[in-house]
């Protein structure tokens, strides 16, 4: 990631310091796409004390690619029983990179979490990325749309 500091200390033990990303925002919000804009600006995304703060949720699947229409989504549940479904659709997709911290394909378990993540403007739109406990999803698009919903609804 560019601005959003994540850094292992120990065994299972994180630094999380969104800050210098936040800092950056109001001169990378006008160069976003609008659903990227209103996701990455949200007042909750980055209060780690927020209902709908992405620190900690889980990837309920990463699908490999794109649709044949270029279309991407992950959907995100919280560790435990929060009420909540994080939906990310990506429109225009570009790349999806999926990777490991060491090279193999990522696990999908309550404890490889989202630590943080950063959206960035990109010549094709902008860029998402998650860093995860154990690995790094970053995906090129036009566009996303963030929607949470009740996880009856997921």
């Amino acid at each position: 990631m560019k601005y959003a500091v994540v850094e292992q200390e120990g065994q299972e033990t994180y630094w999380h310091d969104p800050s210098p990303y936040v800092a950056h925002l109001p001169e990378l919000l006008p160069a976003l796409p609008p659903g990227a804009r209103t996701f990455a600006s949200h007042p909750e995304h980055y209060d780690f004390s927020a209902p709908h703060c992405v620190k900690d949720l889980k990837p309920r699947s990463l699908p490999p690619t794109t649709d044949s229409a270029g279309r991407y989504e992950i959907r995100f549940t919280w560790p435990g029983c929060r009420d909540d479904v994080l939906t990310i659709r990506y429109s225009s997709v570009r790349s999806v990179e999926i990777a490991d911290d060491d090279g193999g394909p990522i696990e999908l378990s309550d404890f490889n979490t989202v630590r943080l993540d950063e959206v960035l403007p990109h010549e094709a739109g902008c860029s998402h990325e998650l860093r995860l406990t154990t690995g790094t999803v970053r995906i090129i698009c036009g566009d996303l749309t963030a929607e949470w919903a009740p996880t009856a609804g997921a």
